[in-house]
């Protein structure tokens, strides 16, 4: 996190829990304030990469698992890298700006996916950087959003993934059921708009942003999921987030033959928690009828749920979504399954 906009943030009545993430009230206040308000919050939580030069488009499109041709200056895009057994190493969302490409994904991922990329580079003309510190993250929500973002860029659009931008501001339109956007600017700029908005609303806990990705079935994964899934269990494919005509790309074997070919035995599903304790990503979730020591589930992302327990994202055994579920073992707090805004019969090419 840049520290001066991590001193600026604290000099203006935020506070820093041990995750290091920025906080303004509880969770559950801070949650509850997402619903009926228009919001802002600081979005350190995420690191952003930037892949430039003249072999970089090609490079990613031998990488990742949508098709890189189809992002431009006015369309971003989920995706993500494999290992070579197709399981995700990192998932994120892409996007064009003054010639250069940028991933945006949990900071805990971010030098592993450099790392990554960099085995993969040998002779190309790619340069690849995290340039968190240069680039400060936000992000508004509520009904009244674009209206307060009116005057700082012109023209916002309202299209999923599209992008709105100027020679001082960057915001990409996210999923959800409220409007939101994502915002990026350097730090005089991120200063400049932080004050001015909270004159008219109202800054919350970082990880609310974490909350509505959960309400809309948008599943980041982090360090302790890394590898753990192939992407159509994450629901990937259903959120424009992989392309099966584009071509090769490490892993793509195995994703186009559980596309094509396989049956798919695990999804992503929106839940509930009844506990107090925070579920962690990697917990496991068990079905009442499993087998002894097999679990049917693992947590990909949990949030405090305004009224009690916590909402999560969690990928679960299709055949067990029925079933009773549990945290951890048999004995643990109950799991319950919602419904997630899009339907796993739709599927993007």
């Amino acid at each position: 996190m840049n520290k001066d906009w991590q001193n600026f943030l604290l000099q203006n009545g935020a506070k820093q829990n041990a995750s290091g993430l920025i906080t303004f009230d509880t969770d559950a206040d801070s949650n509850k304030a997402t619903e009926g308000n228009t919001v802002i919050y600081d979005l350190s939580q995420y690191s952003t990469i930037v892949i430039a030069g003249d072999d970089a488009a090609a490079f990613m499109q031998g990488q990742f698992t949508n098709d890189v041709e189809l992002v431009d200056e006015n369309r971003s895009q989920l995706n993500a890298i494999c290992n070579n057994k197709g399981r995700m190493i990192a998932n994120f969302r892409l996007f064009k700006y003054q010639n250069n490409y940028f991933i945006n994904l949990k900071s805990d991922l971010a030098e592993i996916c450099i790392d990554h990329l960099q085995n993969y580079i040998l002779r190309s003309q790619v340069a690849i950087q995290d340039v968190s510190e240069q680039l400060i993250h936000m992000g508004i929500s509520g009904n009244d959003c674009s209206t307060l973002l009116a005057p700082y860029i012109s023209d916002l659009t309202d299209e999923t993934d599209c992008i709105s931008f100027n020679d001082d501001y960057f915001a990409i339109r996210a999923a959800g059921e409220l409007p939101r956007y994502e915002i990026f600017c350097d730090i005089e700029h991120a200063k400049k708009l932080w004050q001015e908005l909270c004159q008219k609303t109202r800054p919350v806990n970082s990880s609310s942003w974490d909350y509505l990705n959960i309400q809309a079935g948008i599943p980041f994964i982090d360090k302790h999921t890394s590898e753990s899934f192939v992407p159509q269990m994450a629901n990937m494919e259903l959120i424009n987030g992989v392309s099966f005509t584009k071509g090769c790309f490490t892993g793509q074997e195995i994703v186009a033959r559980m596309h094509y070919l396989g049956k798919l035995k695990k999804r992503c599903f929106r839940v509930h928690i009844a506990t107090e304790g925070q579920p962690a990503a990697g917990d496991k979730l068990f079905a009442e009828n499993a087998r002894a020591g097999q679990n049917t589930g693992e947590i990909i992302l949990a949030e405090k749920n305004p009224e009690s327990g916590y909402d999560a994202l969690a990928v679960i055994q299709i055949a067990d979504a029925g079933s009773n579920l549990f945290l951890n073992d048999a004995e643990g707090p109950k799991v319950s399954v919602k419904e997630l805004p899009y339907s796993f019969e739709t599927e993007q090419a």
